[in-house]
């Protein structure tokens, strides 16, 4: 789920249920575009995330990848688009 708030969009989703999950990277890329890219290299932990380097005005797109403890990464989410405000 993505929701706007001012100054930047919410990321919340449903944690995984494979028990070696290390954390999670967020993709991000402009809403239309089919290339994501990660917005940082190290896993967050928690099944939430707010992104504050958007621009006001601007559409995104946004899915997530689990990442376990051997490193290894699961297939994308499914895509959420949000305008940042």
């Amino acid at each position: 789920m993505a929701i706007a708030v001012p100054g930047g969009i919410n990321l919340i989703w449903e944690p995984s249920e494979t028990d070696d999950v290390a954390g999670y990277i967020v993709l991000r890329g402009d809403a239309g575009s089919a290339t994501l890219t990660p917005l940082f290299e190290d896993p967050v932990t928690s099944p939430a995330y707010r992104d504050d380097k958007v621009t006001s005005g601007a559409r995104y797109v946004y899915a997530i990848v689990a990442v376990d403890r051997a490193g290894n990464r699961s297939a994308e989410s499914n895509r959420v688009e949000e305008t940042a405000q």
